[in-house]
């Protein structure tokens, strides 16, 4: 028996657009790090604070679990979660606003899963469902590009820089 506890930031309880990294280190130094990037706000329903979604991948429920899908003995894993906040979910009647959101997160989250490819170690770590965008066009490449900025591209590689 053990006494177990752990610290949840304010600003994680925060009902905004972001992505995140996933790091699950395993306790046997034999096996790789697993890392996934993932979102929030990509729901119909709203946009649920990150650490909703950080209990999320550990829930019997296939559907919202992509890390215990992957790790079947999570308890021999220690996780950290790397997040980025990018703006604040539009609770109100603009549906506009929130697809307009709701795409800038996706090319977020694309964008982020491209900068960890470049920045891993394929000894030490594995990336669950790397992005691959083969099957898109360069036009629409391009377009979704366009959605998110420089800064906020920088702000990807220092979270990717501080997750690895």
């Amino acid at each position: 028996m053990e006494i177990g506890s752990f610290k949840i930031s304010g600003h994680s309880t925060k009902r905004n657009w972001a992505v995140y990294l996933f790091v699950a280190t395993p306790k046997e130094q034999t096996e790789k790090t697993i890392l996934y990037v993932g979102k929030v706000g990509d729901n119909r329903d709203g946009c649920n604070p990150v650490i909703s979604r950080v209990g999320n991948h550990f829930s019997f429920n296939k559907i919202h679990s992509q890390i215990r899908n992957e790790i079947k003995e999570t308890e021999n894993y220690d996780y950290e979660y790397f997040y980025c906040h990018f703006g604040e979910y539009e609770n109100d009647e603009n549906k506009h606003l929130r697809i307009n959101s709701r795409k800038k997160t996706d090319e977020l989250e694309r964008e982020l899963n491209r900068i960890v490819q470049k920045k891993l170690n394929a000894e030490k770590h594995e990336l669950i469902k790397p992005f691959s965008g083969k099957t898109i066009s360069t036009e629409k490449t391009k377009r979704r590009a366009e959605l998110i900025t420089d800064e906020e591209r920088m702000m990807l590689k220092k979270l990717c820089a501080q997750a690895l």
